[in-house]
């Protein structure tokens, strides 16, 4: 069993990890390992490779050709968004607010698909959601929040 100590420093690596794969184009386990110990962190390769599984990061190509380290939540991110803007733009007819509240109205029987699709993303100001069959109703903190959150909403639909 780990102590706190070790926890502690398992924990500070896991963090210089996503620091340095966020700030860093890193492509192998050879250079993390580098890299984490120019940080200070002795580690090996298979410590860095159980980091590395454990974090579920992944590699994705990057413009120019090689492979980079990505957390896997940002691919499954770019999964969603792109998701969310064939589906928004495929069955949402109109978009509108008032005060801080926006209106969208969609094709009969998607208003929930659209809802959940919309409710995976992060959004600026909005509060909360709710879809009936064919409207959705969400809800922003500031009305210059809708206004901005409508724009955007719009400009996928068109």
């Amino acid at each position: 069993m780990p102590t706190k100590e070790e926890k502690k420093n398992r924990n500070s690596r896991k963090d210089e990890i996503l620091r340095l794969i966020k700030t860093e184009e890193i492509g192998t386990q050879q250079l993390l390992s580098r890299r984490l110990n120019e940080e200070g962190y002795e580690v090996t390769q298979a410590t860095v490779s159980r980091d590395i599984k454990e974090l579920g990061l992944i590699k994705v190509a990057k413009k120019g050709g090689g492979f980079v380290y990505k957390t896997g939540k940002a691919q499954l991110s770019e999964q969603i968004k792109a998701r969310f803007h064939s589906l928004f733009h495929a069955t949402v007819l109109s978009v509108d607010y008032a005060l801080n509240q926006l209106v969208i109205k969609c094709e009969q029987g998607m208003a929930n698909a659209v809802c959940a699709a919309m409710d995976q993303g992060e959004w600026d100001g909005v509060i909360g959601s709710i879809a009936g069959d064919d409207t959705i109703l969400i809800i922003c903190r500031t009305e210059d929040a809708a206004a901005e959150l409508c724009e955007k909403l719009d400009a996928i639909r068109s």
